[in-house]
């Protein structure tokens, strides 16, 4: 854009009417007659920053990016301590696909902020794209945008030394164009300024934890959860393996992660079972297929499908994992969180004077477990069977023969609780058990 040629004194009032009509016409959605008012305006007074900074905001909203750029730099050239132009300018850049242009920007804006998380995360994401993965996980870290941290690290696993990406990852633009004087006329949520501009929504709030936040809570998309540590692999023996430093993650690992607080994480890239009202975030091109619920009070089976990240929390109840070698794995229904697709759940009823549902799990694969005391292990010989409150089992597996025992009296003896009488599970033969070391 040239500045226009000299002109005579301009009216004080001609220019305010333009001003103030290009501004009267943004406001309104009037797009088209703003611009025509400001460029008026504009010719008055060429280097006025409110003409300015209002005409690159009517370029940017109907795509004229090229001369939206060309404004804002015009305007860093006049103020070059205002932030918020490279700012502004940046995402620009980044829209128009010129990386370079866009990260100078970007750092020049962040050098003058000092510290901003959403340039932080823009400037991961160029360095994502041009596969400057370190770069792009300290950036991503500055931002607190840990879900992305996560998928770069994915990326940077499947990097060979010196090469690219086995698979090349698809171009995502996140950008949206950002100011603090006019985020409410732009219609933007100035809490949630790093997500994408296609928002998810749950698919129905039963499939949300109790905990989760609300749907509309920048949280959902980027938790803020301390970077993922791989805890403890419970078998039904009780121990837990050590993980050398620089051993090559399993892929369980990869898969299921535990968080802090009561979270565990689930990287999906294909089928997932997981309990229904559990899912605390979620994000990638998910689809949701919940089972019918069955009798007896407890969740249904929600079937997740597709690419993405979910975060997952069963109330206050502790999260643990377990690699089931060789099946069949039984299951308290209440205890499963989430199990691999290669353990695919099915019902299998006990039965006696009153009959129990379990699920048995087959195949080989990781289960992740809610418990809401540590679980404790028991020893199941031919010559040493095991009875149990139902209420009390987690899960068993081995040659186990169970069956229902209703006596009220003996459940009384054993749990001193005689206003909660329940059935007893009787397991025969060889295995183990695992059990809550009290009722539920």
């Amino acid at each position: 854009m040239r500045d226009p040629l000299p002109r005579p004194p301009f009216d004080q009032g001609l220019f305010l009417t333009h001003l103030n009509r290009g501004k009267s016409d943004y406001e309104q959605g009037r797009l088209e007659e703003a611009e025509r008012e400001l460029e008026e305006a504009y010719l008055l007074r060429p280097r006025d920053q409110n003409v300015l900074n209002l005409l690159g905001l009517v370029y940017f909203k109907q795509d004229k990016l090229e001369k939206a750029e060309e404004v804002y730099r015009k305007l860093a050239s006049q103020s070059p301590d205002v932030p918020i132009l490279f700012h502004n300018l940046g995402l620009i850049d980044f829209k128009l696909g010129r990386l370079d242009e866009a990260e100078s920007a970007f750092l020049k804006a962040l050098q003058l902020f000092g510290e901003n998380p959403k340039i932080n995360f823009y400037l991961g994401s160029i360095y994502e794209r041009r596969q400057r993965f370190q770069d792009a996980i300290y950036q991503y870290r500055q931002a607190g945008a840990n879900l992305m941290v996560r998928r770069v690290e994915t990326k940077l696993a499947a990097t060979p030394a010196g090469g690219t990406p086995r698979t090349q990852p698809k171009p995502d633009d996140t950008a949206e164009f950002k100011t603090r004087d006019l985020r409410e006329a732009l219609g933007m949520d100035p809490e949630n300024a790093l997500s994408p501009s296609d928002r998810l929504q749950p698919v129905s709030e039963a499939l949300m934890s109790e905990k989760a936040p609300s749907p509309w809570d920048s949280a959902l998309y980027h938790p803020t959860a301390p970077p993922p540590t791989l805890g403890p692999r419970q078998s039904l023996g009780g121990e837990t393996p050590s993980t050398p430093d620089r051993a090559p993650a399993p892929r369980q690992a990869e898969v299921f992660r535990f968080l802090e607080n009561h979270l565990m994480e689930i990287n999906l890239a294909g089928k997932v079972y997981i309990k229904q009202g559990t899912i605390y975030s979620y994000g990638g091109n998910l689809t949701f297929w919940v089972k019918e619920r069955r009798a007896g009070g407890h969740p249904s089976v929600v079937m997740i499908t597709g690419n993405g990240t979910v975060l997952l929390t069963d109330k206050d109840r502790e999260i643990t994992f377990m690699h089931v070698e060789a099946g069949p794995l039984f299951v308290e229904p209440s205890h499963l969180l989430a199990c691999e697709e290669t353990l695919t759940p099915r019902y299998a009823r006990m039965t006696g004077e009153q009959s129990l549902e379990f699920f048995a799990l087959e195949g080989k694969g990781m289960v992740a477990l809610s418990v809401v005391s540590k679980p404790l292990t028991l020893d199941v010989r031919a010559d040493l069977p095991v009875s149990v409150p139902a209420t009390a089992i987690i899960c068993w597996t081995g040659a186990l023969v169970p069956r229902v025992v209703q006596d009220r009296h003996l459940y009384e003896v054993m749990m001193a609780s005689p206003d909660r009488p329940g059935p007893l599970l009787r397991l025969e033969g060889t295995g183990r058990l695992l059990v809550e070391q009290g009722v539920v």
